[in-house]
């Protein structure tokens, strides 16, 4: 949203559209992190919900240079 070719590129597609209508990357961050913010809760009722039939599953395994990793992942069905 800051790059200024972009941003005049929007204005002169939407002619109804104004300067102040483009959001700033401030408010993109906000908007986006709120919506996270929104499913991780929605996500914690689900798997609440779902006590006793989530399955796991990890794997373990190591980089050529020998970094480290571990994966987790939960299965249900919601």
């Amino acid at each position: 949203m800051e790059c200024l070719e972009f941003w005049q590129l929007l204005l002169l597609l939407c002619n109804n559209l104004k300067d102040s209508d483009i959001p700033h990357c401030t408010k993109m961050r906000e908007l986006v992190l709120q919506a996270w913010r929104d499913y991780f809760a929605a996500l914690k009722a689900n798997l609440k919900k779902a006590t006793g039939e989530i399955s796991f599953t990890s794997d373990l395994w190591s980089a050529d240079n020998l970094d480290s990793y571990l994966a987790m992942t939960a299965h249900w069905i919601g």
